[in-house]
């Protein structure tokens, strides 16, 4: 060989090229009998076949968008392809689906996928060895999409078109040729030409091709002694270990609608098991226990191949959850859910309990996740996004990731930086040099396969890794499952970093705030089967009610679905949210009826003589409120909707049969000419006519909240318009250029007092979009609620509004799942300047020692604090993928709680339940009573949920220390408890505990989640 390096390069990509050696794996074609049948919706394989076909040919064009098209492929295979191995070849430039005798038998993926312009899984394997004139009938179905979906309305030129479908003789010789040439090419692209390995694999990829004639086969032997020469050339023992896994992200949603989804698993859960007939030692792991339980559902005979496959450890179960959820958004009991559905699903499906999280793709991942991964049987978590992050990328590969209150998981993040990695000899090379911890670790992880859209692994990714295996120059590659990977993991690292709290992904902070009705819509069914399993639970364990155990998990199934990380989030298009507002109605109707029997075998309700009101607390609080009485019931006071206001009182978790009352001291309102003023007796909040907030002062700590000479409550919208990934991204250079809305346009007082106080207030945003905001102060109550009504219309603006206080405070508190933490209020590092937009849950807190301030909310998760100045965000205007996002009419509520002292004494925690999860009231005949049903003795301790357990009659009642304390608490209950455990997540006991005196003690650390179950006596 000549000193010709690049030159000789070049002479290797040639000689791979569809008229050298690739051309030679299909030396005999043969045409196929196409007739096609446009179905109507995405039917069943037993409507599709009873289709009208008409005949087509290759060339034709199938539309429009999302549109779905079956073929009959009529085949007859040549007489003189006798003892060959044929395939089908396929290219309808879209995804698509093979059957036969009603069974998915492997998935198509065709050219212009997004991935490459080339089609990535075209072939399809009809016999192994022909007999000659075999007459087959095969079934395909094509999805008008690609692999990535669509995005707005307009078909690409591309999608649809049917450009091969025929028979092609398989020369098996040329294809192991091609792929022992591709690796020992690859590896001398790849490798510097200055190192013994770079320079041994370009000088044997370049000697094959000069023994290599390809019109002579007898010479394709030598060049295949030489590559087997080469790759037999073993590691040492310190080489980098690199596990592998089959994958196929298929997301469960995002530009595409679920219906596809289920498509996309078909198709690549088909294709799956089919290669692992070829691949003895292929291993695939697939996360979300949803996508099994459609395919369980679904196709059974599909269903059944997997189970086979999961038995042999080579399709493997992974990451314990529903979906992969996002980790800012859903509640702490959703993130439970996910884990008690999914965990529960895998053990009975397939005898497995998941050791590992599995979730990828995910926008940041909550302080709170480590402990309820460990109470969930989780010891292990692999995420790779976090490697997109834009100012501070992780500084270690496996570390250990600390949540809030101490407990820790081993984290690792792929270090090839993808999860959809293709097994080339350049990634395997990325992946070590990519490896943060080589001197405490040499273990590391490949996720291999198309993904995003699904897909998974093709059979050119597996004859690579085949021939990778074990090859000086290259880390040691196997394939292993999660279980194998994670073990090898743990024993191998010595010193593991630790990571402390949450993990905060410096990008995607839009999708605190897009999409807001979907936000809206997953707090509210949150809360609401909160409320239904605590009042079925009480109904059955008081009054024999049969409790809804069926339906409350259907409906529960239909929120964490609605989590996955690209809907919830806001990042998918306009049919996956037409999806979610049809679910979270179903929620809706469904949970109200539920929760409306149990109330009524609670107590007797209807309207009577007596005036009397049952008011139900489901919070683990006694509360004393005004509320808005029954229609026809009188109170001290109108509200301005014709409704009667009084103060109504319930003990904590229990409720209570009373006439309500007035209040003790009234609020008051007060008009000026510069000011509207409203007053109780723990605070006065001042308006000006431009509908601005210029004084809330409090008068039990005779303090002024707001800074000197500012406005709050003062809505400013902002350009919008980030550098990529419009629905997921805001930047921080949004900040700079900012549009205060002006002053109201109208601002009235609607109502006077004594029990509420009420200004109507509203604005024009711009030309295109409107505000009503109603502002309202109680008198039993220093909080100060703003309800807000908006018609948006806008494009690439950010709507939030903002809060000058008059506090010094380096860090702000924020609520997440189970507790809170805090975050800088300034910009002094670059890990401080990525936090410029956040997200919390109920509410977030500026204080300083002796006073503060809390920014409540309904339905909104994205905030920031810079210096003194508190925003909320309200509303986007991303226009991809979804161009109709946000637009049209929205309502979300907030509010400002000032408070003398600490937050945690404060009662801000409290007040932030209180401000999502209203009294329920109802007229009643039955006798006065009050009853509470639980109890806790410490203020620093939640009682977050009440449920039924899944496998018996048991209360599950699961609870968290909130204010960061430890310490022996007692949990009290009136029911006839006969015995109580500690259990984890899974619900599965612990520890014994004793019961007497009607409670137990608890003892309980900073953050720590407490499950306990009781057994009631009948």
């Amino acid at each position: 060989m000549l000193k010709h390096l690049e030159i000789t390069r070049q002479r290797l990509q040639n000689f791979t090229s569809e008229d050298n050696l690739r051309g030679r794996v299909y030396p005999q074609r043969a045409p196929v009998t196409l007739t096609v049948y446009s179905a109507p919706d995405r039917i069943p394989y037993a409507e599709a076949v009873q289709g009208n076909y008409r005949p087509t040919q290759v060339g034709e064009q199938f539309g429009p968008i999302w549109s779905t098209h079956g073929f009959k492929v009529d085949i007859e295979i040549p007489q003189n392809w006798k003892g060959h191995e044929v395939h089908l070849l396929w290219d309808s430039s879209s995804e698509a689906c093979v059957w036969e005798d009603g069974q998915p038998l492997q998935g198509l993926t065709g050219s212009s996928s997004s991935w490459a312009a080339n089609a990535l899984r075209s072939q399809y394997t009809l016999t192994r060895k022909a007999s000659g004139g075999e007459k087959i009938t095969l079934y395909i179905e094509i999805a008008c999409n690609g692999l990535f979906g669509i995005t707005g309305d307009t078909q690409p030129s591309h999608i649809g078109l049917l450009r091969q479908a025929e028979i092609a003789a398989f020369d098996c010789e040329a294809w192991e040729l091609l792929w022992d040439f591709v690796t020992v090419a690859d590896m001398a692209q790849a490798l510097p030409a200055n190192t013994p390995r770079g320079g041994q694999a370009l000088r044997a990829a370049n000697d094959m091709i000069n023994v290599c004639d390809l019109e002579d086969r007898s010479t394709w032997e030598q060049a295949r002694k030489i590559a087997a020469k080469f790759l037999s050339a073993r590691n040492g023992d310190g080489q980098h270990n690199l596990s592998a896994v089959g994958h196929a992200h298929i997301d469960t949603a995002w530009l595409w609608p679920l219906a596809e989804t289920q498509r996309k698993c078909v198709r690549t859960f088909a294709s799956a098991v089919r290669y692992m007939e070829d691949y003895a030692d292929y291993k695939f792991a697939c996360s979300q226990a949803q996508q099994y339980e459609w395919i369980k559902t679904m196709h059974p005979g599909l269903w059944e191949k997997i189970k086979a496959r999961v038995k042999e450890d080579r399709f493997v179960p992974a990451g314990g959850t529903w979906v992969e959820p996002d980790c800012n958004i859903p509640s702490g009991e959703s993130l439970v859910r996910q884990f008690l559905f999914g965990q529960r699903f895998f053990r009975k499906e397939f005898g497995i309990t998941c050791t590992e999280f599995w979730n990828p793709d995910v926008f940041g991942y909550s302080g709170a996740l480590p402990q309820i991964m460990r109470r969930a049987g989780i010891k292990y978590f692999l995420t790779q996004k976090l490697s997109w992050n834009q100012l501070n990328k992780p500084t270690s590969t496996p570390v250990g990731t600390e949540g809030i209150d101490g407990s820790r998981v081993l984290t690792h993040f792929p270090p090839a930086d993808t999860y959809n990695a293709m097994v080339t000899v350049k990634e395997a090379l990325f992946n070590v040099s990519n490896f943060k911890d080589h001197e405490r670790a040499n273990e590391s992880y490949l996720l291999f396969g198309f993904g995003d859209g699904g897909g998974g692994p093709t059979i050119d990714m597996l004859e690579r890794l085949k021939r990778m295996k074990d090859v000086d120059g290259l880390p040691r590659m196997e394939q292993r499952t999660p279980a194998e990977f994670f073990k090898r993991c743990d024993e191998d690292i010595e010193e593991p970093l630790v990571w402390v709290g949450e993990l905060y992904f410096e990008l995607h902070r839009g999708t605190y705030t897009t999409q807001a009705r979907n936000k809206l819509g997953n707090r509210r069914s949150e809360l609401l089967l909160r409320d239904v399993e605590f009042l079925s639970a009480l109904a059955r364990a008081t009054k024999g009610s049969a409790y809804p155990g069926d339906e409350i998990n259907r409906l529960w199934k239909l929120v964490l679905l609605n989590q996955f990380h690209d809907i919830i989030p806001g990042s998918s298009i306009t049919e996956v949210y037409n999806d979610s507002a049809v679910h979270y109605e179903e929620i809706r109707k469904s949970g109200e009826q539920l929760r409306n029997e149990a109330v009524a075998s609670l107590s007797p309700t209807g309207q009577g003589s007596t005036g009397q009101i049952l008011a139900i607390n489901t919070l683990g609080n006694p509360r004393s409120e005004v509320v808005e009485l029954p229609q026809g019931m009188a109170g001290p006071q109108a509200a301005a909707n014709g409704a009667a206001l009084a103060v109504v009182s319930a003990p904590a978790m229990g409720y209570s049969v009373a006439v309500p009352s007035g209040a003790a001291s009234p609020v008051t309102v007060s008009e000026a000419d510069k000011t509207i003023t409203l007053e109780n007796q723990y605070v006065l909040a001042a308006f000006n006519r431009e509908g601005r907030l210029v004084s809330l002062f409090d008068k039990r700590a005779n303090r002024q909240a707001l800074a000197p000479n500012t406005k709050a409550n003062h809505f400013v919208m902002f350009d919008d318009e980030p550098n990529n990934w419009e629905a997921w991204d805001v930047e921080v250079f949004h900040l700079e250029k900012r549009y205060e809305v002006g002053p109201a346009k109208s601002m009235r007082v609607i109502e006077g007092g004594p029990l509420r106080a009420s200004i109507e207030v509203t604005y024009d945003l711009s030309a295109n979009s409107t505000l009503k905001q109603i502002i309202s102060l109680t008198a039993t109550s220093p909080r100060l609620d703003f309800a807000n009504e908006v018609e948006w219309h806008e494009r690439h603006k950010f709507l939030k509004v903002e809060f000058p206080f008059d506090l010094r405070a380096q860090e702000a508190t924020y609520e997440i799942q189970f507790g809170h933490l805090q975050r800088p209020t300034h910009f002094n590092t670059s890990w401080d300047i990525a936090r410029f937009e956040v997200s919390a849950h109920r509410w977030a807190d500026l204080s300083e020692p002796d006073f503060g301030v809390a920014l409540l909310n309904d339905c909104k998760y994205g905030y920031a604090t810079q210096g003194n100045v508190m925003r909320l965000s309200l509303l986007r205007s991303a226009k991809s993928p979804d161009p109709v996002a946000d637009m049209g009419h929205h309502t979300f509520r907030y509010a400002l709680l000032p408070h003398t002292g600490d937050f945690r004494a404060a009662g801000v925690i409290e007040e932030g339940y209180r401000f999502n999860v209203p009294l329920i009231v109802a007229a009643t005949n039955a006798a006065p009573v009050e009853t509470s049903f639980f109890g806790v003795s410490s203020p620093s301790v939640v009682i977050d949920t009440v449920k039924q357990a899944e496998d018996s009659n048991a209360i599950i009642a699961r609870l968290y220390e909130a204010h960061g304390k430890r310490g022996t608490v007692r949990f009290t209950s009136t029911l006839p408890v006969k015995a109580v455990s500690r259990c984890n997540l899974l619900e599965e006991d612990d520890q014994k505990l004793a019961w007497a005196d009607g409670g137990v003690d608890v003892e309980v650390t900073p953050f720590q989640i407490v499950t306990l179950k009781m057994e009631i006596r009948n």
